[in-house]
């Protein structure tokens, strides 16, 4: 009996150590949880905000996906909630509320972003979530081409879409070279690939140049200031081609106002708006010598490039706080030793001269003209008859 009874105590023993030893862990895990906490998920939020993600918390669970107008309303309502909240925070948000995936999250915003333009269309046909999911993966022309199969009548599974726009071509096609491609078909196609080459190149060199200016921040949050020669290295030449490829292709192309007759030209887009922000702050970033004063260039760049380059690498809501003084061109173009000042004095310069109005009309030009090539006529007939 004694045998059995310790038995009993021992079983008794291993059962209360083990809950024990569960409640502790649970203890230590949730304690864990919390000391790593990233810190923007603890990062407090307006009461605005904290107002405005309560009412699309209850709109998002009154949207139950039932028809293709609600799936546009529920990317609608993501897009919003992940603006105004910091971007790792997201997450948490999303899990604690609906328990939705960030990647489910990004699907539904992809529909209200990509689709948006053919949302009346879709609805007509009652596309469902899937294929609408599957559907905003596409290229521009290819979700026009299988809409267009909706609109002659066809029906289209989920599966289908995804092989109509998930690039399953054949091989022989994907080898044709599209600058061979004539007619409307093949320039759209010689075009979109190098858009998608230009995107991918913009948002890479966008990327490092923000990662520059988060570095020089942190410095002026440390106490310290930024380091004007050490950034330059850093984004000068990357916000040159990032500039560049922006304005090929986001930029409109305009006549110049003075030259009727001339090249057109690259026009600004609204300094007050996101991405004529991106637009002038890569420009500004890209030319050393159309840099303020210290002072001035760490306030701007706090103010308004970097919340810019956030605006085009995340897509963050862009508020225009800040504006760059004017460059001290002149004083800049006498330095000779400094290549890039001289340069970005020369591009001014050259701007400057192509929107000067002509002075004089043509026939005094040719008039001009005739005078100097009967001046240059007899010294060069003397020198050959010696």
């Amino acid at each position: 009996m004694s045998s059995i009874d310790r038995k009993v105590q021992r079983t008794a023993a291993a059962k209360q150590t083990k809950k024990t030893r569960a409640e502790n862990n649970a203890v230590t895990k949730k304690k864990a949880r919390a000391t790593r906490a990233p810190k923007e998920n603890d990062e407090p939020i307006s009461p605005e905000a904290e107002a405005r993600l309560s009412e699309l918390v209850k709109r998002i669970v009154s949207l139950h996906r039932r028809s293709t107008g609600q799936v546009f309303e529920l990317g609608e309502c993501l897009a919003e909630a992940k603006t105004v909240q910091p971007e790792k925070r997201f997450g948490r948000w999303l899990k604690e509320n609906f328990r939705y995936s960030v990647r489910s999250a990004w699907n539904f915003i992809s529909v209200h972003e990509r689709l948006s333009h053919h949302r009346e269309r879709l609805e007509q046909h009652a596309i469902g979530s899937t294929a609408l999911i599957a559907l905003a993966k596409g290229e521009p022309d290819q979700i026009e081409d299988v809409i267009k199969q909706f609109d002659e009548g066809k029906s289209l599974k989920p599966q289908e879409i995804k092989a109509l726009v998930g690039g399953k071509n054949d091989e022989a096609e994907e080898q044709i070279d599209t600058r061979q491609l004539g007619g409307k078909a093949g320039l759209q196609k010689m075009a979109a690939a190098k858009l998608k080459s230009d995107m991918e190149e913009f948002h890479r060199l966008a990327a490092l140049v923000l990662e520059e200016l988060e570095e020089a921040i942190s410095r002026v949050t440390a106490g310290k200031r930024i380091i004007l020669r050490s950034l330059a290295t850093g984004v000068e030449l990357r916000a040159r081609h990032a500039s560049d490829l922006f304005k090929d292709i986001a930029a409109p192309l305009r006549p110049v106002e003075h030259l009727p007759r001339g090249n057109l030209s690259h026009a600004k887009i609204g300094d007050q708006t996101g991405w004529g922000a991106v637009q002038d702050s890569l420009y500004r970033l890209g030319g050393v010598g159309s840099w303020p004063p210290r002072d001035e260039m760490e306030k701007w760049v706090i103010e308004l490039a970097h919340p810019a380059l956030r605006f085009a690498v995340h897509g963050e809501p862009y508020v225009a706080s800040a504006k760059l003084p004017a460059a001290p061109v002149l004083e800049v173009a006498k330095v000779d030793s400094d290549v890039t000042k001289n340069d970005q004095t020369t591009v001014e310069k050259e701007e400057d001269a192509d929107e000067t109005p002509p002075s004089v009309s043509d026939a005094e030009l040719d008039s001009t003209l005739n005078s100097l090539m009967a001046a240059n006529k007899a010294p060069a007939e003397a020198h050959m008859s010696r």
